[in-house]
């Protein structure tokens, strides 16, 4: 035994001598892009005539053992040029610079998560990226505006008009009920609690969406709606001091107040004598409460009286006839927008610090007078290599502040006809509030003026808006041992947000609130319940968020062919929130006091009679979040060829309570990958590159408005005008099972590169189910409650995202085409709450009502039998044939018998983008498009044009005569109310149409100048013009001018721009 040891320590030995007898030499340094001195990871660097070699790590950095000198390394990376390197080892600190192929696939090749870069050609997960030349193609002070139709999978929702906070984008589709749908926003590394407003997109560098398990699941319980990762913009190290300036102008069309098509205003005076004539107003104008009533059926009701001849009455007729307030409003409100951008980048670094400092201004005007908005961004990045690069440390700060100020107050709810001012220019006072003949009446007693003068009341109330942003970040990184790196990130957040609006005794809101709670003695003295003075009303909301993210990560080759990437770690985060609002009644601006009101007591007032309290508008909230999580990712890759990658993530939060089990979740996911181009059996000159990747896992969704816990509203005595106690309104039960909600996705896709690289893009296909969706489901009346939110809905996502990018010509003049198409069917399939017919009728975007088996977002009728040939009345069908009899065909109406016509929003979108080049020229024209959905245009409501308002413009096609029911499917004018008639035909199927079209969405033109073209300080420098929302090219429906926006106008805009580099 001894001497078997004694032989086993002289090999050891021997081996040893054998191995130090080679002398190993150690080749290191960073490979970096020609066009910006930016490192690339994910860098072959292989040793010729051997399968030894490296992968690029971050920032480009690689090590290489080898045993001879000199050596060719062979250097090659998807997008850049191969390029065989002869080197004399050992070597320290080289650089290779890679230079793109003219013929390199287009997009982003080097993908952000958030937690690590990994080279689009390894991601087994779906990502859609924009690099910053992308980013830089459109003008806006948004950066999310950017990716609108430049990314697969990404839907706008452009009628703002009708969404809420968040609402305005999806990511493949909505996959929850009640909780938030909007994406979670990452930016640089750690997630972003701010406004958008908050983001500078001159600052970004690059932007990544993150669409399905494989990529967004490290980010766990808040990646259900997809993950937008933002990089923004870093020194470099080893590079001179560089100058980017950025400076654009846009103009946008004036808002034209005749887009909508409305009747003539003559047929509504017609119309209105008719409803004089027919009693309309006679309740209206003997009421003792004084409401407002139209001033035509005041003119007649003053001739009927005596107080006006005839002829006045004929020449204030007509004054109406000829009277339009859309025309004032665009004389003297409407002008064109004009938005200013200005920005100002520092950029560089030495051999072991780089450094970035960035400036912007926005100053816009809105289409309106009076308002504007103003922002100001300042940010700083600095990283050092410390500990003979070791260590790395890094400091940011950002920080924005926005104003906003509006001095024009809610000019509507005029009558079509009223004027705001005469031939000379005057301005004119308008009916608002209260009886003309009531405001006269108590002319004489010694109150503030009544009369509301609607162009004088510009600048008189301001609310100004003032907020600010910061994010201030650390980081430090340390490579333990070669391949071994630990890191420490840690950001904190803070938004103070500062609204006053001032409305200033001289304004009509303050002067109405005051005369309406005076009190007029016997005596003709006057009590003030709310005093003389202005009006102020001020808010104020606060929050920061501490984030603290620790993580290792090991990267190693081995035998040339094996690569194993692996990073674990944990994420805490405290997020905290305030908000308080106050009234001032008696306002001096000049001193900054106020004076004590009365609210408890209920005061009659004098214009309507009512007896109510002084309004009352004071309230605090507030909200603490707290999470903590566990992950850990591992990726896998076998001869650059085959590819495995798996994530894992558990969060935790306050938000469900003590128990542990439900508490925390867990979320994970398994992607693997096929490189078939690197197979001996797929080699060919026509195919370059093709990837086969499949992934499937679970992501996560918050809602942070349910707890585990009870909740409720406190309301004080002041808010209780009844009893004058205080009191608590419940709007959380104690729910112990509530849990987070799961979205389930298996993604397949295909990347490819063909025609020596003339075609590109890739093909997916997607399945999201939601699962332990919260929904609201009603609660037994005895337990004094009317719903609790409760895990138990599902949903079903299925769709495709398509993407083609073609080089059609190359040299001096090139023509390429980038062109996607995305699809999304989506239905409900779990929700035992069955809505009324009612609630599925009244769609709106930002309150969808579930229904199973159906879209969220359906648009649903009530089935339209034409018009009755006798009376022009809308027909429905009652028990299968047609009817007229509204209450039945409404109040019999089940979810089962309403037409559904289909989703409310694009089941299939896309854009085709042509770019044209010759010498300095950059054409870029993209084309998109919205197919597969429905929308419900306006029609003639009748009870709105009872009410005084001008309705749609086919009013006037009308069915009046028998025969016109062949021609028309708008429905006679009964002559009086009939609310049910009205609402059955607004809401039933001839209303409904098609929404798909297609859209010239933007061009842009631009000329760059190089280095030879400019002075010898400019090295780069480009003048542009970009035209955005040039109008439809076509339709499926011609009944609507814009489906997109069918309540508000599209406004195209023109911008000015150029960009600097010195």
């Amino acid at each position: 035994m001894k001497k078997f040891i004694y032989l086993l320590a002289v090999a050891l030995l021997v081996s040893v001598g054998c191995v130090y007898a080679q002398q190993v030499k150690i080749i290191s340094g960073r490979v970096v892009s020609t066009a910006d001195g930016v490192g690339i990871p994910g860098v072959n660097i292989m040793l010729k005539g051997s399968s030894s070699g490296v992968i690029s790590l971050a920032e480009g950095a690689f090590e290489l053992e080898v045993t001879e000198s000199p050596v060719t390394l062979i250097v090659s990376f998807i997008g850049f040029k191969t390029q065989e390197i002869q080197v004399e080892a050992p070597k320290e600190n080289m650089v290779v610079s890679l230079e793109e192929d003219e013929f390199a696939l287009e997009g982003v090749t080097v993908l952000s998560t958030g937690f690590q870069e990994l080279p689009a050609e390894r991601a087994t997960g779906s990502f859609a990226g924009l690099d910053q030349d992308m980013v830089d193609r459109r003008v806006s002070t948004n950066i999310v505006d950017r990716l609108e139709d430049v990314t697969p999978g990404l839907l706008f929702n452009r009628d703002q008009s009708n969404v809420g906070p968040g609402e305005s984008i999806s990511i493949r589709g909505t996959a929850t009920l009640l909780s938030s749908r909007e994406p979670l926003i990452v930016v640089d590394n750690l997630a972003y609690d701010g406004p958008l407003s908050g983001i500078n997109p001159n600052d970004v560098a690059s932007v990544t969406v993150l669409k399905d398990a494989a990529a967004a699941s490290i980010w766990g319980a808040r990646a259900g709606n997809g993950v937008i990762v933002i990089t923004t913009k870093k020194g470099t190290y080893d590079s001179p001091l560089r100058v980017n300036l950025t400076a654009n102008v846009t103009s946008f069309q004036e808002v034209d107040p005749f887009y909508d098509p409305k009747m003539k205003i003559s047929n509504l005076v017609d119309k209105q004598i008719e409803l004089y004539e027919a009693g309309y107003y006679k309740g209206q104008l003997g009421s003792r409460r004084n409401p407002l009533v139209a001033p035509v059926a005041e003119s007649l009701y003053a001739f009927d009286k005596g107080f006006i001849s005839e002829q006045e009455l004929a020449s204030q007729l007509e004054a109406y006839r000829n009277s339009d307030v859309r025309q004032d409003l665009q004389d003297q409100v409407n002008r064109r927008a004009l938005n200013q951008q200005y920005a100002v980048n520092l950029s560089g670094g030495g051999q072991r610090n780089k450094y970035v400092f960035s400036l912007g201004w926005d100053d816009n005007l809105s289409s309106n007078v009076a308002n504007d908005n103003s922002r100001l961004t300042l940010s700083t990045q600095q990283n050092w290599k410390l500990a003979k690069e070791k260590l790395q440390v890094g400091v940011g700060m950002y920080w924005v502040q926005a104003k906003s100020h509006n001095g024009l107050p809610n000019l509507s709810n005029f009558f079509p006809y009223d004027r705001l001012v005469d031939g000379q220019g005057n301005h004119l006072a308008v009916p608002k509030g209260y009886s003309n003949r009531f405001k006269e009446s108590v002319s004489g007693l010694g109150l503030l003026d009544w009369d509301y003068v609607p162009l004088d009341e510009i600048g008189l109330v301001e609310v100004d808006t003032r907020s600010n942003d910061m994010r201030m970040n650390a980081s430090l990184g340390y490579r333990i041992l070669p391949g071994l790196n630990a890191s420490l990130n840690y950001q904190y957040w803070t938004n103070s947000r500062r609204t006053e609006e001032l409305a200033p005794v001289e304004s009509f809101t303050t002067r109405d609130l005051i005369n309406n709670y005076t009190e007029i003695g016997q005596d003709g003295g006057m009590t003030y319940h709310v005093p003389l003075g202005g009006v102020l009303d001020q808010g104020f909301s606060d929050s920061y968020s501490h984030n603290l993210r620790g993580q290792l990560t090991y990267e190693e080759q081995w035998n040339g062919g094996h690569q194993l990437n692996l990073f674990g770690g944990f994420e805490v985060k405290s997020q905290k929130g305030g908000s308080y609002s106050t009234r001032s009644y008696g306002y001096d601006d000049v001193t900054g006091t106020s004076q004590p009101v009365d609210y408890l007591t209920r005061r009659v007032q004098l214009a309507s009679g009512y007896s109510r309290n002084i309004p009352f508008s004071e309230g605090f909230s507030g909200t603490i979040n707290r999470f903590v999580s566990g992950f850990a990712n591992m990726g896998y890759t076998y001869q650059n060829r085959y590819l495995l990658n798996a994530s894992v993530r558990k969060d935790a939060s306050n938000l469900f309570g003590v128990n542990t089990n439900q508490k925390a979740v867990p979320l994970w996911s398994a992607g693997l990958g096929w490189i078939l181009s690197a197979e001996e059996f797929m080699k060919s000159s026509r195919v370059e590159f093709l990837k086969l990747r499949a992934s499937y896992g679970f992501n996560g969704n918050t809602n942070p408005n349910a707890t585990a816990l009870t909740t409720a509203y406190y309301y004080g005595a002041g808010t209780n005008t009844l009893a004058g106690l205080s009191s608590l309104r419940i709007t959380s039960p104690p729910n112990p099972h509530l849990r987070w909600e799961r979205i389930k996705i298996v993604n397949v896709g295909l990347d490819y590169e063909l025609l020596s690289g003339r075609l590109s893009g890739s093909v997916e296909y997607y399945s999201k189910q939601g699962l332990d969706l919260l929904g609201a489901r009603p609660l037994f009346p005895s337990s004094g409650l009317i719903e609790a939110t409760l895990n138990y809905a599902s949903t079903q996502t299925n769709g495709w995202d398509i993407v083609l990018n073609s080089k059609n010509l190359t040299g001096d003049f090139s023509w390429e085409t980038a062109l996607f198409y995305s699809a999304v069917n989506e239905k409900v399939t779990a929700f035992d709450r069955e809505p009324t017919a009612s609630q599925l009728l009244n769609y709106s975007p930002d309150a969808p009502t579930p229904y199973q088996g159906n879209p969220l977002f359906g648009i649903y009728s009530y089935s339209f039998a034409g018009l009755d040939p006798d009376t022009g009345d809308p027909l429905g069908y009652l028990d299968g044939e047609p009817s007229a009899d509204y209450a039945q065909l409404i109040n019999l109406a089940t979810p089962e018998s309403l037409v559904f016509h289909g989703s409310g929003r694009p089941t299939g979108f896309g854009a085709i983008r042509n770019t044209f080049r010759y010498r300095g020229w950059d054409l870029s024209v993209n084309i998109s498009y919205r197919m597969g959905y429905y929308i419900r245009r306006g029609g003639v409501s009748f009870d709105d044009l009872n009410r005084g308002e001008l309705v749609h413009e086919n009013y006037e096609k009308r069915w009046q005569n028998p025969g016109d029911e062949q021609f028309t499917q708008v429905p006679s004018d009964s002559g009086g109310v009939n609310s049910l008639r009205s609402r059955f035909y607004l809401r039933s199927s001839s209303l409904v149409m098609k929404g798909d079209h297609v859209r010239l969405q933007d061009i842009r033109l631009a000329y760059s100048w190089g280095s030879t073209g400019t002075t010898g300080l400019v090295k780069n420098m480009e003048a542009y013009l970009y035209v955005n929302n040039l109008g439809i090219l076509w339709k499926a429906a011609d009944e609507v001018r814009d489906p997109d926006y069918p309540s508000s106008q599209a406004l195209g805009s023109a911008s000015l721009g150029i960009r600097m580099s010195f």
